[in-house]
């Protein structure tokens, strides 16, 4: 995938992984997404979370359902946060969320094909 954000830290054990992303400014998504008010598109941000899942836990790519998918607040450009993935092996899903100390920015299950 183009465009991915700067990792600047990982962290994984046994409940699941950390990374630690520098979104930066220059970031190609943020081309048009708006004009005078520039945010990372939804779609980029559940597509990261998907290349990361494939990249750490070997899922092949290609999603087969999204689950409680919540946009709460804006990914700007420059941003330093944390995308948080946790796998749960049984159900085949994997959470991941986008925060930082303070705040969660987006949230959401994702369902690989073949998945029970």
């Amino acid at each position: 995938m183009n465009g991915l954000p700067l990792v600047l830290a990982q962290h994984q054990d046994a409940a699941g992984s950390v990374l630690r992303l520098r979104v930066n400014a220059s970031n190609p998504w943020f081309e048009g997404h708006f004009p005078q008010f520039a945010i990372l598109p939804g779609v980029v941000q559940i597509g990261w979370a998907e290349h990361y899942a494939c990249a750490l836990y070997g899922h092949p790519p290609g999603l087969g359902a999204l689950e409680q998918v919540k946009f709460k607040r804006p990914i700007l450009p420059g941003a330093e946060l944390d995308l948080v993935l946790k796998p749960e092996a049984a159900s085949g899903k994997l959470r991941y969320e986008y925060r930082d100390a303070e705040t969660s920015y987006s949230a959401g299950v994702l369902r690989f094909r073949g998945s029970p």
